[in-house]
């Protein structure tokens, strides 16, 4: 008699038999699709339609299932909850298509970000990336990749010319040039549209990867609060790090939000694409570091008060030797337009968002709030077609090369 009830529960439930076998069984099912790599959610087994999930979601909850048996499932679920509301369809959102079929997607994923900080001030970090975000992806996403081509062999001759500048000063110093910059004089003239292609693929997937990680979690705190972050600890889903940020978060306390938002950031950029970062700066060697490095000197944040990396850390180059301590002939200190690290290191990249994106956009938030709304709700197709500036590089850095002096000490 036990048997025969356990064997119909199960059935009713779903899970290992073929009475509901509209779809695959939901549960110990692997994220395959964690990295976002691929159309699709976090595994093609699953449904996209959050109905359907919320149905499978309960069965387990109500079985009395451990979540992190059905940890997969309850992602999707929070995920598409959120991309229902944000106008984004998995199935449609596949990095390997390519930046013109998803010009939408990345258009419809910032506006969301924007969206859930209008409607939820504690939510900075939405805020922040809805805010910043159109900047860096289109600082390299330009719908006409030979232009592309042709800006980033525009901007190689440029870095050229500086470092030539100091050249013909001085002693010659291209042998001391950072990593990144050797590699963009090495390879830059050479960069193919299939390099900047695949670099789009990647820069695609990772904006992909931050919405299915953070997204979810917070469209769950939104409608369970801490029970619902709870049970998605309980999955395994987020770490001790990121159950804090939404205690800091749960509490109100305006200087726990901000730490708490910061936590989430920090995920982002050291879990969410860290690794897929470094992936992008290594790939075909030169080839990697020098893309990578460009978006680094092409990125110009929209947020009111943030100065751009190549503002922000500009590169010094010199020859001779600038200490002091040894005569050894001439010595020359030049700072040029150019950054001086590449967004794809996270120690570099982490430095620049606490000292610069992070603090600017809580000020301005906080005592320009005018210019704070506005500036988020200005239209994102707008936001984004202005903020392609790699095809206008080559004219602004040729601008501000001739204004460069080379020091003599």
């Amino acid at each position: 008699m036990l048997a025969a009830v356990a064997v119909v529960t199960t059935m009713v439930l779903g899970f290992g038999g073929t009475a509901t076998a509209a779809h695959p069984d939901v549960l110990d099912l692997p994220r395959t699709n964690e990295n976002a790599e691929r159309g699709g959610g976090v595994n093609p087994d699953l449904p996209t339609d959050p109905n359907v999930l919320r149905v499978e979601l309960d069965r387990a909850r109500a079985a009395g299932v451990a979540p992190v048996r059905y940890a997969a499932l309850l992602q999707q679920f929070w995920l598409t909850t959120a991309t229902t509301k944000a106008g984004l369809d998995l199935t449609d959102w596949d990095p390997n298509r390519g930046l013109a079929a998803n010009e939408h997607n990345l258009a419809n994923t910032f506006r969301y970000y924007d969206r859930l900080q209008v409607e939820n001030p504690n939510f900075l970090w939405t805020g922040q990336g809805g805010m910043a975000g159109p900047s860096f992806a289109a600082g390299i996403m330009d719908v006409d990749l030979g232009r592309v081509v042709l800006g980033v062999r525009g901007v190689t001759d440029v870095v050229a010319g500086i470092v030539g500048t100091l050249d013909d000063a001085a002693a010659p110093a291209t042998t001391h040039l950072p990593d990144d910059l050797q590699a963009l004089l090495e390879v830059g003239r050479t960069i193919t549209a299939a390099d900047i292609a695949d670099f789009q693929v990647r820069v695609i997937a990772m904006s992909k990867h931050i919405f299915m990680d953070l997204i979810p979690q917070h469209e769950a705190f939104l409608a369970g609060g801490m029970g619902a972050i709870d049970e998605y600890r309980a999955a395994g889903l987020i770490d001790d790090d990121a159950y804090r940020a939404w205690q800091d978060l749960a509490t109100g306390d305006p200087d726990r939000v901000v730490e708490g938002n910061t936590r989430l950031l920090h995920r982002e950029q050291y879990q969410s694409i860290g690794d897929q970062w470094d992936l992008a700066r290594e790939n075909r060697g030169a080839v990697g570091r020098a893309l990578t490095y460009l978006s680094t000197l092409a990125a110009d944040p929209a947020i009111p008060g943030v100065v751009p990396p190549r503002e922000a850390s500009p590169l010094t180059l010199t020859a001779g030797d600038v200490t002091g301590v040894v005569e050894s002939g001439p010595r020359w200190r030049l700072q040029t337009p150019l950054p001086a690290f590449n967004w794809s290191d996270r120690g570099a990249r982490w430095a620049y968002i606490t000292e610069q994106m992070l603090p600017k956009y809580r000020n301005l938030k906080e005592t320009r709030p005018q210019l704070w709304r506005d500036t988020l709700a200005k239209p994102m197709d707008q936001q984004i077609l202005e903020q392609r500036a790699l095809v206008r590089l080559p004219q602004l850095l040729t601008s501000m090369a001739r204004t460069l002096q080379v020091r003599h000490y």
